[in-house]
């Protein structure tokens, strides 16, 4: 799926030190027939990066997971603290999801072994957490 968004330069130019504001036809992503320039990014994040441009307000698509939100950020060049607050309280909870890595050094140094001495699930359990 891909999608197609249209602004004007001056618009790009208004959040200055950013990606789009930079935007020249000597980089590789410039179609000079189609004269367009292409990326391959998240269509809904994109969205809303530029709707910034156009309105000075940063919101956070519930439809996507903090992190993604943050690496489309971090791509565009733009800050995560410009979120709306509006859309904060949402964004900071999805922010803060990462997937959990079982195997990981810092997940196995926190779990404990149950303290189950009896009953018939006994050995079962054992073997679980050995």
């Amino acid at each position: 799926m891909f999608a197609k968004y249209e602004t004007y330069k001056a618009t790009l130019k208004k959040i200055p030190a950013t990606r789009l504001s930079r935007l020249t036809e000597a980089l590789a992503n410039y179609d000079p027939v189609l004269n367009e320039y292409f990326f391959d990014r998240h269509p809904g994040v994109f969205a809303q990066v530029l709707n910034y441009y156009r309105t000075g307000k940063l919101h956070y698509p519930t439809n996507v997971c903090g992190p993604l939100f943050e690496e489309e950020l971090e791509f565009w060049g733009l800050d995560s603290n410009q979120v709306e607050p509006c859309c904060w309280s949402t964004y900071s909870i999805h922010r803060d999801t990462q997937t959990l890595n079982i195997d990981s050094p810092e997940i196995k140094n926190n779990v404990t072994e149950p303290s189950v001495t009896k009953g018939k699930f006994l050995n079962k359990k054992r073997n679980l957490w050995e």
